[in-house]
């Protein structure tokens, strides 16, 4: 049987996972992870437009933790898969394996680069954005 913080982590990964709305309201862990994201930020004095996450509404901290997710994850692919590349054709790429590792380093960097400037200037954080109706309707 998992201990109790392996069972508590569990869950926070699911509860994470669950997508934006859950139960007809804004993920509480995602929102939580937003909050923390915007405090870390905060002490790092890093300026709200360059941070990933903002001090606004709880729909827009909740869209911020879920695509700080798909970022922190599409990098963690990006690096792994060019690294693990890198590792099987070293062999046979040896004479120009300094190009080849400026490939593996410029392509993650821009992709990362991308993302970030993505989540930074996107339309949802432009002045008076209005989100789509989320809630479900009765009747």
């Amino acid at each position: 049987m998992p201990s109790q913080p392996l069972r508590n982590t569990l869950a926070f990964t699911k509860g994470l996972l669950a997508g934006q709305i859950v139960d007809n309201r804004l993920n509480s862990q995602l929102l939580a992870l937003a909050t923390t994201g915007y405090r870390v930020h905060s002490t790092l004095h890093i300026p709200d437009p360059f941070g990933l996450f903002s001090p606004s509404t709880p729909h827009l901290q909740v869209h911020q933790a879920t695509l700080f997710i798909l970022f922190a994850l599409a990098s963690w692919l990006t690096i792994s898969l060019c690294g693990l590349l890198l590792y099987v054709l070293r062999p046979a790429l040896r004479p120009d394996i300094w190009f080849i590792a400026a490939q593996q380093f410029v392509g993650p960097t821009t992709l990362i680069a991308s993302l970030y400037v993505f989540i930074c200037c996107g339309r949802h954080r432009q002045p008076g954005y209005e989100w789509e109706d989320w809630k479900v309707h009765e009747g």
